[in-house]
C-alpha cells in the first residue's frame, strides 16, 4: 500500500504527495479515502497557503483492514462520520487513515444511499445549527441568508421543522435552489431588506425576522444578516467565517439587543447525534437531501476545485475530492434511483 495526500507547495498550488501509512492498532480500522468534501471554510487558507499545509475534514470511505478487537465492522463496509479533525486544515485528503471505533464517529452507509451523498461531517453541522433555533413557534417566519449547499440543507431542515422559510441570495441561480429545498419566498439582500425592514417608504431599524440563520461566509452576509434581524432577534451564525477579520455594524447589534449565537458544533455529542440522526432521516427519507448536485474532482485536481468554488452556483452545489482517482477528469456524480 502506498498512501497520498493533497499536500501545499504554496499559496494555491498542490500536489499529490506520497506520505507514510498511518499505524493500526487492535482497537482501529484502516480506511481507504474514497471522498473528501472541498468545504469553503478552507478557501483562505488555500490561497494564502504555505509549504506543508494540508486540507480535508470531511472524509468518507472503505474499510480496508480490522482490528482484531474491533466489533462492528467488516473489510470492504462503506463508512462515513467524524474521525480525526474536523477543523479545517485537519488533512483527511489522503488515501489511508486510521480510526479508533471507541473514540471516533464511524457509521456504515446505507445501500440505498449515494456515497456522494454520505460526506457526514458537513451534514451533521446542518443539524446542528439547526437544532440551536430554539424557542421559536413553528409557522414562523425565519431568514436564511446564503442559500449554497449548507444554506439549502439548512432550509430543508427547517423547513422540516415546520418553520415559513424566506430565502436571502445575491445569485439568482442559488435563490432557485432555495425554493427547490423548501423555501417558500426568495429576495436579493437589497429586496429583503426593503420588504422587510421599511414602513411607509422609511427604514424602521428595529424592525425585520425573529430569527435570521446567516450561511454565506462573507463580510457583506454577516451585514444583510444583521441589518436583516429585529429588535431583540436571534442571529444564528452558521458559517465558520474563516480567515480575514470580519467588520459588522456593531451599532445595529447593539442598538437591537440582538442574541448572535455561533451555530456551528463544538459540543462532539451533539455532532455525533447529527451524523446519526443524519443517515437516519435521509435514509427513511424523512429528510430529503440525496442526489444534491455534486461534481467529482480527481485528486490532483485540489486547486481547480478551489477555484470553481466561486463559479460552480447554477452548475453543481458539493465538491467531493476523489482520492482514488489520482488524474482524470472531473465528473457529475450520477443520480442514485
Amino acid at each position: 500500500m502506498v498512501n497520498k495526500a493533497v499536500v501545499a507547495i504554496g499559496p494555491k498550488k498542490n500536489v499529490l504527495k506520497e506520505i507514510p501509512m498511518p499505524v493500526m492498532d487492535d482497537d482501529s480500522v484502516l480506511i481507504r479515502i474514497k471522498y473528501c468534501g472541498v468545504c469553503h471554510s478552507e478557501h483562505y487558507d488555500w490561497a494564502h497557503a504555505k509549504e506543508g499545509d494540508t486540507f480535508g475534514h470531511e472524509p468518507m470511505g472503505i474499510i480496508e483492514q480490522v482490528g482484531k478487537n474491533v466489533k462492528g465492522f467488516a473489510v470492504g463496509d462503506h463508512v462515513s462520520g467524524l474521525w480525526g479533525s474536523t477543523l479545517p486544515g485537519a488533512g483527511a485528503m489522503q488515501k489511508y487513515m486510521v480510526a479508533n471505533v471507541e473514540k471516533s464517529k464511524i457509521v456504515k452507509i446505507p445501500e440505498n444511499l449515494r456515497d456522494e451523498d454520505m460526506v457526514l461531517e458537513p451534514l451533521s453541522c446542518m443539524l446542528s445549527a439547526c437544532s440551536k433555533v430554539k424557542d421559536t413557534m413553528p409557522g414562523t417566519k425565519v431568514c436564511v441568508v446564503g442559500c449554497g449547499y449548507m444554506g439549502c440543507g439548512a432550509i430543508s431542515l427547517l423547513t422540516l421543522r415546520g418553520f415559513y422559510v424566506v430565502a436571502v441570495d445575491i445569485r439568482e441561480t442559488s435563490r432557485q435552489d432555495a425554493l427547490k429545498y423548501g423555501a417558500k419566498e426568495v429576495y436579493t439582500p437589497e429586496e429583503a431588506i426593503r420588504k422587510f425592514t421599511y414602513e411607509n417608504g422609511e427604514r424602521d431599524i428595529m424592525k425585520g425576522f425573529k430569527v435570521v440563520c446567516e450561511w454565506g461566509e462573507s463580510n457583506e452576509s454577516l451585514d444583510t444578516a444583521i441589518n436583516l434581524t429585529g429588535c431583540c432577534g436571534l442571529l444564528c451564525v452558521g458559517a465558520y467565517h474563516t480567515g480575514e477579520k470580519r467588520l459588522v455594524d456593531m451599532q445595529q447589534l447593539g442598538v437591537k439587543a440582538i442574541v448572535m449565537h455561533n451555530t456551528h458544533p463544538r459540543e462532539y455529542w451533539l455532532s455525533t447525534e447529527g451524523v446519526d440522526n443524519a443517515v437516519r432521516m435521509i435514509a427513511d427519507g424523512e429528510w430529503d437531501f440525496k442526489n444534491i448536485p455534486t461534481m467529482v474532482y480527481p485528486a490532483n485536481q485540489f486547486d481547480r476545485a478551489q477555484e470553481e468554488m466561486e463559479t460552480k452556483y447554477g452548475k453543481f452545489m458539493k465538491s467531493l475530492i476523489d482520492m482514488e482517482m489520482e488524474d482524470g477528469e472531473p465528473f457529475m456524480a450520477p443520480v442514485k434511483e
